[in-house]
């Protein structure tokens, strides 16, 4: 459950700094440089995902199918 909680608090945190960094970014004047902030911050939240469900829920599932 600690695990999940820090999870939860990365991914908040990086939605954090993502709504802080948008109106320093106008998209309507740079939408180029928007959408690859908006990106960057997707793929960080997606490898912060993956990197928890293979280091804590592939072990617990492969702990439930070996029984």
């Amino acid at each position: 459950m600690r695990e999940f909680t820090l999870l939860i608090g990365q991914l908040f945190f990086m939605a954090l700094i993502q709504m802080i960094l948008e109106p320093i970014i106008d998209p309507a004047e740079k939408p180029h440089q928007a959408r690859i902030i908006n990106i960057a911050f997707i793929m960080g939240s997606f490898y912060l995902l993956m990197q928890f469900v293979v280091t804590h829920l592939l072990d617990e599932i492969m702990g439930i199918l070996w029984l």
